[in-house]
Parts: C-alpha cells; structure tokens; sequence
C-alpha cells in the first residue's frame, strides 16, 4: 500500500535508509556518504513530505521531496528489483509536480530507473569526491530544454 508519510514513520524511515544508503555507498564505491551521516534528530527536524510503501505494516520503501525535487528514493534491500521503486515513483509523479533528482552518476539502477520516468541528465556536480548526476524530468509540456 503506498500512502502519505507521516511523523510516526520517522524512525523507520531512518532505519530503512541507513540499510539502503550503506548499499548505495558500497556501489559507488565511497565510505564516506553524506546520507549516512545524517541522524535520527535531523530527519526529524527535516520533517520530509512523501509517500511510504509498505507491507503487512512494514515501510519498505519511501520517496520524499521537497520544491518540485525527490530527495530520497529508497527501498528495503529486501524488496530491491521488485517494482517497489517504481510504484513509489509512478505514484508520486502522479500526485506531485516532481521535476528534478541527484543521484550519484555510478549509481546505474537508479539512474535508469529514473530514464524509465523520462527524467533526462541536466548536470554533473562533483560533491565530497561523488560525482552527482542531476535529471530533469521532460514533460510534453517543458521538452528536453525548458
């Protein structure tokens, strides 16, 4: 079931993205990433909007955003290659304006996953020694340019 994020999903939604985030790490190849930094007290005070998917009551994924950009896309490593991702994604860019995401340019799958959503590469940034593709999604309404 994909529903809202709520404040009572916080300390799930920190566990899940440890678990998530340290594959991430492991794939791009980095020990030191940002997102694994951050603390229980600073999601909290982040407070992000989204949508969790879940499973006989257990968060196994969640999307959140913030001004138009998805600033987390993470699913339980359990739960990987199953459309978990891609149900969260279809159904927020159904429901919200999302038009931008970063995520690093080593990470394929969630690069072509977002491809898959018609976000197309924009830049590349180079952040903390990751280098970070940034996608903007193209609409019939904005093209590939606007």
């Amino acid at each position: 079931m994909i529903r809202r994020l709520k404040q009572t999903d916080f300390q799930a939604l920190f566990a899940l993205q440890k678990r998530a985030y340290q594959i991430e790490a492991d794939l791009i190849g980095t020990t030191d990433f940002p997102p694994l930094r951050q603390t229980l007290a600073e999601l909290m005070r982040e407070a992000p909007l989204g949508y969790v998917l879940t499973s006989e009551s257990r968060l196994i994924g969640c999307l959140t955003f913030s001004n138009r950009t998805i600033t987390r896309l993470i699913v339980a490593p359990d739960f990987f290659r199953q459309g978990a991702a891609s149900r969260l994604l279809r159904h927020a860019l159904e429901a919200e304006d999302l038009q931008f995401v970063s995520t690093a340019k080593m990470n394929s799958p969630a690069i072509a996953l977002y491809h898959q959503f018609n976000f197309i590469e924009d830049a590349t940034t180079v952040r903390q020694d990751i280098v970070l593709a940034h996608l903007k999604r193209k609409t019939e309404n904005n093209g590939a340019d606007s």
